[in-house]
This record gives structure tokens, C-alpha cells and sequence, in this order.
């Protein structure tokens, strides 16, 4: 059976997803171009990127998080069916995850601007600046979720914990990263050790890879 662009993102969507996360709770949120022109400054877009987004997992009986997944990344956009590799990667090769204490529609906006900000270094909007990348750390420029007494103002990529690392398309291999978010205490620790440092802390602390948006600093 050949596989299509189409048929790739059904099965991640329909197949992969549901598989690995559960149900979803709500439907995909997509990127919108607001994102781009406002909190990027980009002018022009690509349109294939508003049909990348994000989706909510309530909870499971195997996992006690709520979970927000990309979906859009892992699109072989620039490759024939004809070309897929299943010993390759698909698309760009990774989706990114975010597992938080509570829902909201901060953790969705979150993971969209860490998704668009992904597109656009891919697509070498910012000159000089590579894409995103494991223990990179990544200013939010305000609270995670949007209230003045939460003290999480950075996000760090870290590996997928608690859940699959990567899962198989036809057109080739996936990465899940997650994304950690730290207080300026914690952003300088990092700096001074090396952002693994701090999620061993962070995990000895009960506080990675599961966000919660009101805790304090550990350092």
C-alpha cells in the first residue's frame, strides 16, 4: 500500500496519537497567523503552516497529566511518497509535548509559540540561530500561565519522559521532546551547570517532567 501526505498525517493523528495519549479532550488548535505577524514580526508566511497545531489529552488511568502534542512538524512536506524512508525521519523529525498539572488554554498558546518559533527557524527566519534543541532554554518574556504571582518564566527542551520517545511514520522516524519551564533562579542555575543539572534537581524535586504553574523555586 502506498502512502500519501494525506494518509501520513491521518495515521498520526488518528492512529499514533490516540494510541499513545488517549482520547483527545479537544480537538486541534491550529496556528494562526496572528502568532507570526504579532508575536514574530513576520510579514509573510508560509500557508502549510496554519495547518500545524496543537492537541489536548485529558488525563488516563496511566497517566496522570494532562498533555499537549504538536502535530504538523513530523509532515514530510518536501518529500515524494515515492522518497519516504522509513529509516529516515519524517518531515523535520519531531514533535514537541508539554505535560501540565491542570488544563488551560496557556499551555495550548505555550506550545504554539514554541511551535511557530520552531518553524520559523527552520525556515531561516532568523539568520544565525539554530532550530530548537535538547537543554535549550527559551525566555517566555512573562508567566507561563499568564498570572503575575506564577514565578515560571523559561522553558528548557528536554527528552520525552513518562511517555514514548519517538514513534514510527511511514515516511521515516519521531522524536517527542517536552518542554520544562523554570524560574529565573533556576535559568541562572542552568547556566551556571548545564540545563541536565537542573532537571535531575528538578526531577528529585517532584516538579519534571509534569509542570505546575504554581509551584516555587527550588533553588
Amino acid at each position: 500500500m502506498g502512502f500519501d501526505l494525506e494518509e501520513i498525517w491521518r495515521l498520526r493523528e488518528e492512529d499514533v496519537f490516540p494510541s499513545f495519549f488517549g482520547q483527545r479532550f479537544r480537538g486541534i488548535f491550529p496556528l494562526q497567523m496572528e502568532m507570526f505577524t504579532q508575536q514574530f514580526g513576520q510579514s509573510e508566511i508560509d500557508p502549510r503552516w496554519l495547518h500545524y497545531g496543537v492537541f489536548e489529552f485529558a488525563p488516563t488511568p496511566s497517566r496522570r497529566s494532562w498533555l499537549y502534542v504538536t502535530s504538523g512538524h513530523s509532515t514530510p512536506w518536501e518529500q515524494s511518497p515515492a522518497d519516504y524512508d522509513p529509516d529516515g525521519v519524517s518531515g523535520v523529525g519531531v514533535e514537541f509535548t508539554m505535560a501540565v498539572t491542570e488544563p488551560g488554554d496557556w499551555a495550548i498558546r505555550t506550545l504554539q509559540a514554541m511551535l511557530a518559533f520552531d518553524i520559523l527557524l527552520w525556515a531561516g527566519r532568523f539568520p544565525g540561530r539554530d532550530y530548537l534543541g535538547l537543554s535549550d532554554r527559551i525566555p517566555l518574556g512573562g508567566p507561563l500561565n499568564g498570572d503575575p504571582q506564577c514565578v515560571l518564566r523559561n522553558l528548557v527542551m528536554t527528552e520525552a519522559e513518562e511517555l514514548p520517545s519517538e514513534f514510527q511514520l511511514p515516511s521515516g522516524k519521531v522524536m517527542l521532546t517536552g518542554f520544562t519551564a523554570i524560574t529565573d533562579e533556576e535559568l541562572n542555575e542552568a547556566k551556571r551547570y548545564g540545563s541536565p543539572a537542573l532537571i535531575d534537581r528538578l526531577r528529585e524535586a517532584g516538579v519534571h517532567p509534569v509542570n505546575n504553574p504554581h509551584r516555587p523555586s527550588v533553588i
